[in-house]
């Protein structure tokens, strides 16, 4: 049986931030609780709209994640089916998976660097997939998450909160019979703006780093991707590997060979995936996230989360 499922713990997330602003909202405009909470429910609303016209129009999406009901909306409609995905992949690719596991094996634990990590995506998709796969040993995490807006910070740590209540309540209160432990420390990065960073070597010498849907959100400051990848893998331990997760486009393959020969990546073969969280995960219901998703839908007829993807995932290693 496994205690993590995505959009609980994404539900209770979001439940908690909502309560958190319609308070505030309430006390300023001196309006009912439910008025402001209405007010926060048509604001997620505004930006579903919005963000799906912006990854829908072919350009680097503008998203306003530093809008608090903009990072609601993202976590309401996109991060439970990236995490699944991030799930499948570990679960379908046995060269990162038992690298995990060869890492945990030699020196205790596993620094994973996620670029745009601040969310949670990452955090969520290999705590499920750990939990329910039950390795002999305890699995540590150590994240290093890399994104531009700083205010994901509180998402990430509210999701970790919600998988250690998860395991506190079902497994035990003694962390030492947990699946996984996690930690993390939150780098607010621009990568246009990186020269003062001196000693790379004392923050990027991880073991994964993970890129999921970064090269097609990124890809107007390509350039200093290029080059924020490659001073990454120079400065990363022979053997590390580097995941790439993207739409299915030619174009972003194209790009990922690019980034890794430029940085000295050794690149396995590209895998197509079509699928959704219903088919490959059958415990996981969108009911699940909640009293949102009732207030979402009853506004908003389109407001179901994403639950199906069209994506390649490809592994590479720092030799």
């Amino acid at each position: 049986m496994t205690y993590i499922k995505y959009f609980d713990i994404v539900g209770r997330v979001i439940e908690s931030n909502t309560k958190s602003i319609s308070e505030r909202i309430s006390r300023e405009k001196g309006i009912s609780y439910e008025d402001a909470r209405l007010e926060i429910i048509d604001s997620i609303i505004k930006h579903l709209v919005i963000n799906s016209r912006e990854w829908a129009s072919g350009c680097q999406p503008n998203i306003h994640y530093e809008d608090p009901t903009c990072r609601m909306a993202y976590l309401y409609r996109i991060v439970p089916v990236n995490a699944n995905l991030l799930e499948y992949v570990f679960e379908n690719d046995a060269e990162i998976e038992e690298y995990l596991l060869g890492v945990q094996n030699k020196i205790g634990e596993v620094r994973i660097c996620v670029f745009g990590g601040g969310p949670g995506t990452e955090l969520l998709g290999l705590a499920k997939r750990i939990e329910k796969r039950r390795f002999k040993n305890q699995i540590v995490l150590n994240f290093l998450l890399l994104d531009e807006v700083n205010e994901w910070l509180e998402s990430w740590r509210a999701i970790r909160k919600e998988i250690d209540s998860k395991f506190r309540n079902s497994i035990s209160l003694n962390r030492n019979d947990w699946p996984l432990t996690t930690s993390g420390d939150f780098c607010a990065l621009d990568i246009t703006n990186i020269d003062n960073f001196d000693n790379w070597g004392a923050v990027f010498d991880q073991d994964i780093y993970i890129f999921s849907y970064i090269i097609s959100e990124v890809f107007d400051n390509y350039p200093q991707l290029k080059n924020f990848i490659a001073k990454m893998a120079a400065q990363s331990p022979e053997g590390a590997k580097f995941l790439f997760i993207d739409r299915v486009e030619k174009k972003w393959k194209d790009v990922i060979i690019d980034i890794a020969k430029n940085a000295g990546i050794v690149i396995s073969e590209f895998h197509d995936t079509a699928s959704s969280i219903g088919v490959v995960s059958r415990d996981e219901e969108k009911t699940d996230l909640g009293q949102i998703y009732v207030d979402v839908m009853k506004r908003y007829s389109k407001g179901n989360p994403r639950l199906g993807w069209k994506a390649f995932w490809i592994v590479g290693t720092k030799e």
